[in-house]
């Protein structure tokens, strides 16, 4: 964190406060703090220097530096763990310190779980991040590390509940599997969780991922990391770890390297999408992925990631139907191209909403090669196929339209009076 370094007393700082106005408390002898409960802002007397510091809102650097100049020297805030600002240089401010840390009744210090949203993740093909060995860390034998909820009794009753509703988002994250069953066995009790013994960070991955300031060079130019849209999507009580099954808090071996492709395993086992899995794994797209294809369409390849939208309104169902360019022609861009006849792609394209999306015909989930006698646009098919649209239409029908809606180009070029008319422009230009 870079920041000029300030010797000496002689500041005076005034802390413009975003949401309520209070005093920053500091233990330096001769600090005098002022604090103005009619306005925004408290007063820290320290000198003659004046700065303005605002501490509202995102904690960033800027607002540290003006009394930690240099964050890697600032002091451990206690002895019985082994911890320096200097070895997160390279982490946000904010990703441990959800807010401004000094509040009115002290020091906020970050909690264990704000350590675990860095501390032991395997980050998808990156590996560790950071070691979530216990004695790396604190000094004190991990026995006296028991949190102050475990009581006496705790390994009787009061364990239970918890155990119930919080098992992967809080147990787990000092526990594992073998320690519950060592005791399990013991008492005879047959207990197996449905969704394993395995810690979720339940949206921790937001620390660093929700700042707008993520931002990599990828490719020579610079992408933005910051996830956006989860909580107005379908997804929005879903954490994390359970759609990216390869960032996660054990070892273990992962379905590929990509971690778009690993998501689309998720999707795939969860309960909710039973019937679209069943048809996908009858797919193409399916058949290519088993293949070792992993530019192969998966869930989240039409679907998308982050801002997924439940089909259950209008609005969400007529947006999805606009979306064939995205969908399929960033892969299929042949195929979008020519998909341009008056009455389908060229009005598909304009924005008709009774114009079919490429779905509508070619099929979803299911989709597979036209050569494919399954397939929705098998000539023998293709009658049942438009008469979604066109009643009674039968494969003299289809057979007629289909040389137009994927062939306009090369119909007009053939054309004996286009080819005239195309002729005769020649012998005037």
């Amino acid at each position: 964190m870079a920041g000029g370094s300030h010797t000496g007393l002689g500041r005076r700082v005034t802390a413009a406060i975003a949401v309520l106005a209070f005093a920053v408390t500091l233990a330096a002898a001769g600090v005098a703090v002022a604090q103005d409960t009619t306005a925004t802002t408290s007063s820290i007397q320290i000198d003659d220097q004046s700065l303005t510091l605002s501490v509202g809102g995102t904690v960033f650097a800027e607002k540290c530096n003006p009394c930690h100049g240099n964050i890697a020297n600032t002091k451990n805030f206690s002895s019985s763990i082994i911890f320096k600002h200097g070895y997160h240089q390279l982490v946000q401010c904010s990703a441990c310190h959800s807010r401004f840390p000094h509040r009115p009744e002290g020091t906020e210090k970050p909690s264990m779980k704000s350590c675990f949203n860095c501390h032991g993740v395997r980050h998808g093909p990156m590996g560790l991040i950071a070691t979530d060995d216990c004695k790396k860390c604190h000094l004190e034998d991990q026995s006296r590390l028991r949190p102050a909820f475990h009581t006496a009794d705790w390994a009787q009753k009061p364990h239970v509940k918890p155990g119930e509703e919080e098992l992967n988002t809080r147990c787990m994250m000092c526990h594992d599997g073998p320690f519950c069953d060592e005791c399990h066995v013991q008492k005879d009790i047959n207990w197996t969780p449905e969704t394993g013994y395995r810690y979720d960070s339940n949206g921790g991955c937001l620390a660093c991922h929700g700042n707008e300031t993520l931002v990599k060079t990828a490719g020579g130019s610079p992408k933005s990391f910051q996830v956006v849209g989860v909580m107005n999507s379908a997804h929005k009580d879903t954490t994390c770890q359970q759609c990216h099954i390869d960032y996660k808090y054990e070892d273990g071996e992962n379905p590929t390297k990509l971690w778009n492709v690993n998501a689309a395993y998720s999707c795939m086992s969860c309960k909710d999408h039973k019937e679209a899995t069943a048809a996908y794994e009858t797919s193409i797209h399916a058949a290519e992925l088993r293949k070792g294809n992993l530019k192969s369409a998966t869930c989240a390849s039409c679907h998308g990631g982050h801002f997924i939208q439940r089909l259950d309104t209008d609005l969400a169902k007529s947006v999805l139907h606009a979306s064939s360019y995205r969908i399929c022609a960033r892969c299929h861009r042949e195929q979008w191209i020519s998909y341009d006849d008056y009455y389908h792609g060229a009005a598909y394209k304009k924005g008709a909403s009774d114009a079919p999306a490429c779905w509508q015909c070619h099929g979803s989930h299911e989709i597979l090669p036209s050569s494919d006698p399954s397939s929705t646009v098998y000539p023998a098919n293709l009658g049942a196929t438009c008469g979604e649209c066109h009643k009674r239409s039968d494969e003299d029908f289809a057979a007629a339209a289909g040389q137009l809606i994927h062939q306009k180009a090369g119909a007009v070029e053939s054309n004996p009076l286009r080819r005239l008319l195309t002729s005769v422009r020649g012998w005037f230009s």
